[in-house]
């Protein structure tokens, strides 16, 4: 009887080895950290569609499509920043908290608006 086993590689720390697993088919984006909204999009995934995250996991593109939403949600927050300072430019004043709670609350609505369109989606 032929018996085929897992060819697992692994590294060793302080004396212990451990095995090289990855949790995607691309070992690139394992090595990649997720920012924010990738993170956001990760916790919703897992709290609120289970059976999805599962599918992606065992598939191996979980960190290979949240690191997509990531790299989404920055190209539309930039957009939308950008367009919402065309509608309502930043005011003519020296005050600078007046600038930056002007500047905060575009950001606050851009962000609103990506994670309706972008982060709170299954995927």
């Amino acid at each position: 009887m032929n018996s085929s086993k897992p060819n697992l590689n692994y590294y060793e720390i302080d004396g212990l080895l451990y095995p090289d697993l990855q949790i995607s088919n691309q070992a690139e984006a394992d090595q990649q950290t997720l920012g924010k909204y990738g993170r956001m999009a990760l916790n919703f995934l897992r709290n609120h569609h289970p059976q999805r995250f599962l599918i992606l996991k065992m598939q191996g593109n979980l960190m290979e499509k949240m690191l997509q939403v990531e790299q989404e949600a920055h190209a539309k927050m930039e957009v939308l920043t950008k367009q919402l300072l065309r509608l309502h430019p930043m005011p003519q004043t020296e005050d600078i908290l007046e600038r930056t709670r002007h500047l905060n609350q575009i950001k606050s609505t851009a962000e609103e608006l990506v994670l309706n369109d972008i982060i709170l989606k299954p995927r």
